[in-house]
């Protein structure tokens, strides 16, 4: 596996990290260089589904780099391999030194509660799914086993949409569809888990992100920073899964086609980081004439378009 998140928003790698230089034994100058470490931030949600981030030690002069043991309160944290997780459901910020023979750093790890129920809640009503068919969609993925695709997202995914075209397309694959139509990130993030079931499927398949602008009218970092929740709590939870995320088809009304553009952008350079997840290239190949009259939807044909996007980022579809 690659190494774990690197990114900003989530990971907040800002180098305020107190340095210690090491200086030459012989003439008094910098032989070892100096130690600096960023700090970073995770976040744990009420259901304990949780992100992580990497500690990224930057010296400078790599050739003296040295392993760094990390002291810090250990029913709070983990650290293992250089990854930060949290423990506990807590609005904290805990202090961490890192330490060699020749180094010593010292830096925080933040973490956040994102609560959705509760005076404390932040931004409840973006993770409100009373309205959305979750149990419904539960009781299709009791079908998933350890050889399904999964299709998840919002309308794309739902059956009132790609339902025509999924009837043909899995008969005889394990393939399964449970989208879920005006969801946005913020709703996965807190329904996955219900949605999925206990059983890790083969691949996890989302289109997901444009409500959040042109239902929510989000800002582009915060969208991107609960698609990164998302993807990580997926991963957390479904380790063996592969995840493949297409990114943000563009609509007819381009009132938000910048935001969109730019969140595809981000997002594929996070993606490109880990070996457990794939950004899917689509937005480039599905033209508004390939919409239906609605401006916003695939027609019935465009979702080959999808399918073999799929395939030529290499995703297995198991035959049952």
């Amino acid at each position: 596996m690659k190494k774990f998140c690197k990114l900003a928003a989530l990971a907040l790698l800002v180098l305020t990290g107190t340095m210690f230089a090491a200086c030459g034994e012989e003439d008094g100058s910098d032989a070892y260089g100096e130690l600096s470490i960023g700090d970073v931030k995770v976040y744990i949600n009420e259901d304990k589904n949780y992100t992580f981030a990497e500690i990224e030690p930057v010296f400078t002069k790599p050739e003296k780099a040295e392993t760094l043991t990390f002291t810090y309160d250990t029913t709070k944290l983990n650290i293992e391999n250089n990854v930060v997780t949290p423990k506990g459901r807590t609005n904290e910020t805990y202090p961490v030194t890192a330490k060699s023979e020749h180094f010593k750093a010292n830096f925080n790890v933040e973490v956040e509660y994102l609560r959705w129920t509760g005076a404390d809640a932040k931004y409840g009503e973006r993770y409100d799914v009373s309205d959305y068919p979750v149990d419904h969609r539960a009781q299709t993925c009791q079908a998933v086993n350890d050889n399904t695709t999964l299709f998840l997202g919002d309308s794309f995914m739902d059956d009132n949409f790609i339902g025509e075209y999924m009837t043909e397309f899995k008969e005889g694959k394990e393939v399964l569809n449970a989208g879920m139509s005006s969801t946005t990130s913020y709703h996965w993030e807190r329904a996955y888990e219900t949605i999925i079931g206990d059983t890790a499927p083969k691949n996890i398949v989302f289109h997901i992100g444009t409500n959040n602008f042109y239902d929510l009218h989000d800002d582009v970092e915060e969208t991107e920073a609960s698609l990164c929740r998302l993807m990580m709590y997926l991963h957390t939870s479904y380790p063996t899964a592969k995840i493949y995320w297409f990114n943000i088809t563009q609509r007819k009304d381009t009132g938000y086609a910048g935001r969109v553009t730019e969140t595809n952008a981000y997002m594929t350079e996070w993606c490109e980081k880990y070996d457990w997840i794939t950004c899917v290239d689509t937005c480039s190949k599905v033209g508004t004439a390939m919409l239906r009259d609605d401006g916003v939807h695939p027609k019935k044909d465009t979702y080959q378009v999808f399918i073999d996007s799929l395939a030529e980022a290499g995703c297995v579809i198991e035959t049952k």
